[in-house]
């Protein structure tokens, strides 16, 4: 099975640079890794102190560790952070983060490129967040010494890991020293392969979005695009999700429409342009009279949300729902598609009646409008309270990782 995994790491990145002759992101992706592994010999070996090696996939599994690296940062000032990604939609929005003192992108998966990493940074602890788990980085991790947390991780029946042909993913699994999980689903799965060494400890999401939500910042764009008007954020939007919403955007007297689509790419920014009414950019906006803002950058949406009356949420009329906690963390009554498979708190929220699933048109236009005529004050305060409730998993995980 290790073999057919070495083929298919080399097949992938074969995919990659094909694609890269037509798609962006894509693009980005090859071209930061040119000469990584080079950079990374040049820039951190010599250092002689603890090294904490995070690894990340994109964004969303950086928000999860960013808790982890501050406060251990702030504890330990002479604690080396490597933070490595995966997408470019993270590491180009994170390629300067202060509480890392290295961030870069993660040389493909071979066993040359991991030993040269290991070798070259000589990580001490070694944090992978959710699933974006590679053989060999974390073979050669192991084999040098370090400890290795997978943290923020919850599993599922059908994943791989659980099936025949599995062997690799399980002994990915088997390399570390301590898993936190979500649920104690994703215990019992994980016994059933002989994988005992996990902790539920719940999701570093909760403790996150719950201090975004405690920030003041404002964002006087939004405010000014808001005026005295309802107003209805929706975020991670795919394609399906917009045949939904522009169907609706003008049905809502008092309302206006901020729309946050998952790419931000100009293709599909003027596709948008062209699908909905009254639009304009967020880069662009001058206080017009525009119904709809889109957002055409990366990195507001958690902050947009703050300013939302009702939460939209992409992803369930398509691949699987995209996170929900960015909106609920303030409060905000969110209605998502009816593929929650991958957000099972979000099912749990629904079921509470403190976040609404819909799965078509009628649907949609309908609990939009019932939740903009009801006044929210208790619903805010249970969903909120809901939030608060699930947080501690930060603790947990720090009070391992600084002892271990």
């Amino acid at each position: 099975m290790l073999v057919l995994y070495n083929i298919g790491i080399r097949l992938y990145h074969f995919g990659v640079v094909l694609a890269s002759l037509f798609n962006s992101k894509a693009k980005l992706w090859v071209e930061g890794r040119k000469g990584m592994i080079e950079q990374i010999e040049a820039t951190t070996s010599g250092f002689q102190g603890e090294t904490l090696w995070v690894h990340v996939a994109s964004l969303g599994e950086f928000e999860m560790a960013r808790p982890i690296m501050e406060q251990l940062k702030n504890s330990e000032p002479r604690l080396r952070i490597i933070l490595t990604f995966f997408s470019p939609s993270g590491y180009e929005v994170r390629k300067n983060y202060r509480s890392a003192d290295h961030v870069f992108y993660l040389p493909l998966d071979t066993p040359s490129n991991a030993k040269r990493f290991v070798k070259t940074i000589k990580p001490t602890k070694v944090i992978f967040v959710k699933y974006d788990l590679w053989f060999h980085y974390l073979k050669q991790a192991k084999l040098f010494g370090a400890k290795l947390m997978l943290i923020s991780a919850q599993f599922r029946p059908e994943q791989p890991y659980f099936k025949f042909y599995g062997s690799v993913g399980k002994q990915a699994l088997g390399f570390f020293d301590q898993i936190f999980v979500v649920d104690q689903n994703s215990v019992a799965l994980l016994s059933a392969i002989g994988i005992t060494h996990v902790q539920v400890c719940g999701d570093t999401r909760y403790d996150r979005v719950m201090e975004m939500a405690r920030s003041e910042e404002k964002l006087e764009t939004i405010e000014k695009f808001k005026g005295e008007s309802n107003l209805v954020v929706c975020g991670s939007t795919w394609t399906e999700d917009i045949e939904l919403i522009s169907k609706c955007v003008t049905r809502f007297s008092n309302t206006k429409w901020i729309i946050a689509p998952h790419e931000v790419g100009e293709d599909n920014i003027s596709r948008l342009e062209k699908q909905l009414s009254q639009t304009t950019r967020y880069s662009k906006f001058n206080e017009d009279d525009s119904l709809v803002l889109i957002i055409d950058s990366i990195g507001l949406l958690n902050k947009i949300y703050r300013y939302a009356d009702v939460a939209y949420v992409g992803g369930g009329f398509r691949t699987g729902l995209h996170n929900i906690f960015e909106a609920t963390a303030y409060g905000v009554p969110t209605v998502f598609g009816p593929d929650t498979s991958r957000f099972p708190d979000a099912e749990e929220l629904a079921m509470k009646g403190l976040a609404f699933k819909v799965k078509n048109e009628k649907q949609f236009e309908a609990m939009v409008n019932q939740l903009l005529a009801e006044d929210q004050i208790d619903l805010k305060a249970k969903i909120q309270s809901f939030m608060q409730s699930r947080t501690g998993a930060t603790q947990t995980i720090l009070q391992y990782t600084e002892h271990c």
